[in-house]
């Protein structure tokens, strides 16, 4: 993706499940950490973030049913411009992934008008729309070596909350929330990749992330045209 576009920018739900991998489960509702500062427009990212995995049938990641194991990683991103997410699950079977693109759609009208813009963008498939967004899933050029991505990612599993080093913003610039789970155990943190920390200490976790949300992007643009 251009940088210019780059930069430019739980609900519980009863009675879903999703079996996968190993199909020995674990525990239905597993503990999951909110290491997330207490917000009111955090708050409302996470909200958002719920909305889209109804949206997409998925449960919230503390009643995804995980083989023993299984472990989980949703890495959400969200611009002014664009907002996506990359999932990966990996265990016995090896490492899968999927990857969505979301976007606010009060009226059909609007829906409508951003589905083309990021139509523009990626080719754009399996559209929905529903609570107040809509969402597609992106079809890349060439299959997905999942466990390249999953590389990339390892950074993902140990970064911290932003909140440990600096108080959040007013409001998010280029926002990325991950939420990661292993077993019955899990853990959601943000970091805002517009504030980055310069000095210690920090400044090797900001450069953590700042990793991760490239990966992410580097991910995405598997589904951008050729240049």
């Amino acid at each position: 993706m251009p940088a210019m576009l780059r930069w430019s920018h739980a609900v519980v739900v009863a009675g879903l499940a999703w079996t996968f991998g190993t199909g020995c489960a674990a525990p239905r509702d597993a503990t999951i950490v909110r290491e997330l500062p207490s917000v009111d427009w955090l708050a409302a990212r996470v909200d958002e973030l719920a909305r889209a995995d109804l949206l997409r049938g998925a449960p919230p990641l503390a009643q995804a049913r995980l083989g023993s194991l299984d472990t989980e990683l949703r890495v959400w991103i969200r611009t002014p411009a664009r907002r996506a997410l990359v999932e990966l699950r990996s265990g016995a079977e090896g490492v899968t992934g999927e990857t969505w693109v979301f976007w606010s759609a009060p009226s059909q009208e609007e829906d409508d008008g951003v589905f083309a813009e990021y139509r523009d963008w990626i080719d754009c498939i399996d559209r929905r729309s529903g609570h107040g967004l809509g969402m597609c899933r992106p079809r890349p050029r060439q299959p997905v070596d999942w466990a390249l991505v999953e590389a990339k990612l390892k950074p993902a599993w140990k970064l911290p909350d932003q909140a440990k080093f600096a108080p959040p913003g007013e409001i998010d610039g280029q926002l990325m929330i991950i939420e990661r789970r292993d077993g019955s155990r899990g853990e959601v943190v943000h970091w805002d990749i517009a504030v980055p920390l310069t000095t210690d200490p920090g400044r090797k976790e900001s450069a953590m992330a700042e990793e991760i949300w490239e990966a992410l992007w580097d991910t995405l643009g598997l589904a951008e045209p050729p240049t």
